[in-house]
């Protein structure tokens, strides 16, 4: 079943980006820099607010994947992480008037980096890789403009965390673990045009034995540490708010407000995660079964920079910026789609977020630039079966 599960995912690393999180999920989502808690895209609504599948019309089938280029480079040398492929799959049915089903399967989360053979000392031969796959089953009730979905959620995850230390590898291979939550979510239609939402998200339990703990033991001997790190790398909790507008017939404007509560998961808290803001707008123009989309998506880097006066802020700035630098803030995304045929359609978007520089004081008192920047494209086709 793993081996299943990591051929699906069909990464070796990704980077995602609102902290360790994709935007959004699915092209039509992405292109609108992330929106879909009041905005009806069809299946792919279903990890983002199952609600809105009570909107969906007979039986649709959404598929596709995201090509992700992450551009990461610590002291001017490049992690060899820079190309992955994020599958989705998704699925609606209408049952009857009142209620709808939903399914879907998507690479929600991820990050990490790969700076074997770079040359620098410094770096550590460091290697890090973290994969989360979320399963949602959901099942939405509408009554008039009202309408309630619950989706419980699989959470699949993989990490591996390998590094040199002074010439002795330290690393026990990757770690794999399941999880289990819900997503619950509320949609209103307060007329024809305006829509408003309100999602969950339940935090996800996970722990990946023998990573985090091996990782954190040599600062543990060398009396950086007083304790090791618990392999328990919790998926936060989060909530959050929409609404969606359609005016002059074919367009439609977008805004999101969500939390991610980094600062109270397990694992993300004890390396100084805060919790993180998520402020998405998008625009789309439709006509005649083509559609056209921007988007902007922001979020504030929610890893902590300590200022490395001891040397445990220094190891936590290490493991932070060397290993996981989840550092980008300011997106932009572009999109489009048409209808092939009555029932078939296919969507694309384009997501680029700029370079953001971080200088962090590291082990020994020595200065750490670490540069993360994304290029995403991503393609799906839909089939609806009315």
């Amino acid at each position: 079943m793993k081996k299943v599960l990591i051929l699906t995912l069909g990464a070796t690393m990704l980077f995602a980006t609102n902290g360790d999180s994709l935007i959004g999920l699915g092209a039509k989502s992405r292109a609108m820099g992330g929106v879909g808690i009041a905005t009806f895209f069809g299946a792919e609504n279903v990890l983002s607010n199952p609600a809105l599948i009570s909107k969906s019309k007979g039986v649709e089938v959404d598929f596709g994947a995201t090509v992700f280029m992450p551009d990461v480079s610590a002291n001017d040398k490049s992690s060899s992480a820079d190309l992955n492929i994020i599958p989705e799959v998704s699925l609606s049915q209408e049952i009857n008037d009142y209620c709808s089903f939903g399914i879907g399967m998507f690479g929600s989360a991820g990050m990490g980096v790969d700076y074997r053979g770079s040359g620098d000392p410094s770096l550590m031969e460091a290697r890090t890789n973290l994969l989360l796959m979320k399963f949602a089953p959901s099942l939405t009730y509408k009554r008039d403009n009202f309408a309630f979905g619950l989706a419980p959620v699989v959470q699949y995850g993989s990490l591996d965390i390998s590094y040199n230390n002074g010439g002795s590898p330290v690393g026990s291979g990757s770690s794999d673990d399941f999880g289990i939550g819900f997503e619950a979510g509320i949609s209103y239609d307060i007329n024809e045009n305006i829509t408003l939402g309100v999602v969950y998200k339940s935090k996800i339990a996970m722990e990946y034995k023998n990573t985090l703990s091996t990782a954190s033991a040599p600062f543990v001997t060398n009396h950086i540490f007083s304790n090791t790190f618990a392999d328990d790398l919790e998926q936060p909790s989060e909530y959050g708010v929409g609404i969606s507008y359609n005016f002059l017939d074919n367009f439609n404007i977008s805004f999101d407000y969500k939390k991610i509560k980094w600062g109270s998961a397990k694992g993300y808290k004890d390396f100084g995660w805060r919790d993180q803001n998520v402020y998405a707008l998008g625009a789309k123009y439709e006509k005649n079964g083509t559609w056209y989309a921007i988007g902007y998506n922001y979020a504030k880097n929610p890893i902590t920079l300590y200022s490395g006066t001891t040397s445990a802020e220094q190891a936590l700035n290490m493991f932070n910026y060397l290993m996981f630098p989840a550092t980008s803030e300011t997106h932009f995304s572009l999109g489009a789609g048409t209808n092939l045929t009555k029932n078939l359609s296919i969507d694309f978007d384009l997501l680029y977020s700029p370079s953001n520089t971080i200088n962090a004081t590291v082990m020994g008192g020595a200065n750490l630039k670490v540069e993360h920047s994304e290029t995403s494209v991503a393609f799906s086709m839909r089939y609806n079966f009315k």
